[in-house]
């Protein structure tokens, strides 16, 4: 049995990171594969083992943790736990990847993880808010670019259709190559491929939030120009076709 707690930060952390978790348990075997999500993830484990596969995956042993960060994928990735479970996770912008690497084996992130379990695991109620006052501390001095704040506002405010890039590369003050190259050095991803990822995440919250078995209509709403496109793209990023991986939620449920 796993006891796990999930906590929403407030700002200014909730600028940098969507929730905080906390996962314990005596003894766990566990072996998991999962679609490409949305979201960068850095995990303290203070546990036994912990396994992390797949593209954009960093490790780094220190005395007593082991930290793992998870950026964003164009393919699945696989996850591994045996034995005792006690871990500390961040679910973060999709942006933080190449801060969290640049900083994996500073003090600082030993000096986090130290007073992580102290605040969160080695305590009868986890003080999150004190935790919260901590995390900071790992985004000082640091601003997102004005550009990919801008991309981020549009990729949300438009349905993702073909074209999508062409006018948003119009409105830039920079040019196609140079806005790609920033994009790249943040997100280690393509803002091609980047959409994709997001279609492909708008497909998988409609099939868990909607009642329609019409998949075509799933695709289409995502920004998927035809049935073909939606089935390709979304097997490449979630390892099943739409209606292998709807029917596995239908199972669940």
């Amino acid at each position: 049995m796993i006891d796990q707690t999930v906590y929403i930060p407030k700002f200014p952390l909730s600028q940098f990171v969507d929730s905080v978790w906390i996962g314990k348990s005596r003894n766990l075997e566990l072996e998991a594969n999962h679609y490409a999500p949305l979201f960068t993830e850095l995990i303290f484990n203070f546990g036994d083992q912990f396994q992390v596969s797949g593209q954009h995956i960093e490790n780094h042993l220190s005395d007593d943790c082991h930290f793992i960060i998870s950026g964003l994928k164009t393919t699945p990735f696989h996850t591994r736990v045996s034995g005792t479970y006690e871990s500390i996770g961040l679910i973060l912008k999709p942006f933080c990847y190449r801060l969290l690497l640049e900083k994996m084996e500073t003090d600082i992130m030993k000096d986090i993880s130290k007073t992580l379990h102290e605040l969160l695991l080695h305590t009868k109620k986890p003080a999150f808010v004190k935790a919260e006052f901590h995390l900071i501390e790992l985004f000082k001095n640091f601003s997102l670019d004005s550009d990919l704040i801008k991309f981020e506002h549009f990729i949300f405010s438009k349905i993702l259709q073909t074209g999508f890039l062409k006018d948003f590369n119009a409105s830039l003050s920079i040019s196609q190559k140079g806005f790609i190259q920033k994009f790249k050095k943040y997100y280690f991803l393509t803002p091609n491929q980047y959409i994709r990822l997001n279609k492909v995440n708008r497909a998988i919250h409609l099939m868990k939030n909607t009642n329609t078995s019409k998949l075509t209509s799933i695709g289409l709403d995502s920004g998927f120009y035809d049935q073909a496109h939606f089935i390709n793209v979304f097997k490449k990023f979630s390892g099943k076709t739409p209606g292998a991986f709807n029917a596995g939620l239908s199972k669940l449920g």
